[in-house]
Parts: structure tokens; sequence; C-alpha cells
């Protein structure tokens, strides 16, 4: 596979070098940046166009979140997963309104950070399985209120599914139906948002008030 670089954003520097650690286990994996505040973050992140930035929420004179929202305006092929200790519905949503494309806590297994990182580079948004239980919490406690995209009862059942992270096949099984099925309502969501792939969709959900 081709290297895959890193920029990390943590105030800590052992929890940055236990990712190090973690992440250059993995063939083709390279670590090319580090910063402990977020203006450093977002310099390296403009200047290094690393695919994956690992971004923790709580830092020095700036969000991580607003490390994502600039990091994507000023390096847009980077991928920015936020990787933090605080489980926060809210902060789930906030995250997905930035454009990142995941969601973890820091007590994640090694293979599991590991795992999920391959997740976003094939394209996918992912979520720790306890982030995921609160988002769809946030979801039940705001539900949609934008008039603009007309999507079906099912299509935005599918669509919060997808916001969870879950594949085709995993949809289908949740809500016995067909993978030909669910990838038939995918298509017709995308085309209804007007976009080109899945995360362009929950993104553009998240920011509508869809879901």
């Amino acid at each position: 596979m081709r290297e895959c670089r890193f920029v990390l954003v943590d105030d800590h520097k052992i929890v940055r070098q236990g990712l190090r650690s973690i992440l250059e286990q993995e063939e083709g994996f390279v670590v090319i940046g580090e910063a402990s505040d977020g203006p450093h973050g977002v310099l390296l992140i403009s200047q290094l166009k690393p695919d994956i930035a690992l971004v923790d929420i709580r830092l020095n004179n700036m969000s991580g979140l607003d490390v994502c929202r600039r990091a994507t305006e000023l390096s847009p092929d980077t991928k920015v997963i936020i990787l933090t200790g605080y489980l926060d519905s809210n902060l789930v949503h906030q995250a997905l309104q930035a454009c990142a494309k995941g969601y973890l806590l820091k007590d994640a297994e090694q293979m599991d950070l590991v795992n999920r990182v391959y997740q976003v580079l094939d394209g996918r948004l992912v979520f720790d399985q306890r982030v995921t239980r609160s988002l769809a919490e946030y979801v039940i406690r705001h539900p949609p209120q934008d008039d603009d995209v007309l999507l079906s009862g099912r299509e935005l059942e599918i669509l919060r599914l997808m916001a969870q992270g879950m594949t085709n096949i995993e949809i289908a099984d949740s809500l016995f139906r067909s993978p030909a099925t669910v990838k038939d309502y995918v298509h017709n969501i995308m085309v209804k948002l007007g976009v080109r792939n899945r995360v362009e969709a929950v993104t553009k959900a998240v920011r509508q008030g869809l879901i």
C-alpha cells in the first residue's frame, strides 16, 4: 500500500508518543508532524498536507473543532479524525458540522484505531460504538427542522444509519432489507442532497438539520 502520512495534534506529549508508536507499527504509516496546540496544528496541516490528522478537542489557544474547520479549508484532502476523552453528543454533532471524518475515544484499542484509520481512508465516517449511541440520542432530541430537502421517512432512517458509519450491508441487516434495496435508497439520498458520496451526504444532512 502507499504511504499514509499523519499529523498529531494533542497537548499531551505522552499521548502523541503513544499514538506515534501505535501508528508506526503499521506498515506504510508514518507520522510527519506533531503539534501541542491548535494554531501550530493548523500550520502543520496546511504546510505538510497529511492524509490523516488526529486532533484532540481540548487544545490550547484553539479548539480541536476549529482546527478541523481550518484544516478542511487549507488542506481539503486531509481527513481529520477527532480523538478525545470526551463523550458528548453535542460535540459529536459539532465535529460532523466541522467536516470531521471520525470521532473516536482515546481509550480505544490499538487495532481498533488502526482499523478505523483504514475505514476513513476508504471514505467512511467512523465512530466509537459509545459515540454512535450518543449520536443516536442527539438525533432523537433534535428532530429534523429543514423542509428544503424532502426525504422520505425510510431515507431519513437510512441517512441516520449512514451517519453512524454503517455500510450498506450493515444497514440492510439492521432494517431487514436487501443490500441492493439499501444501495438504491443511498443513491436516491445522494441525488436529492446533490452530493457525490456518503461522507458529503452526512455532512450536508447535519448542516441542514436533517439528522
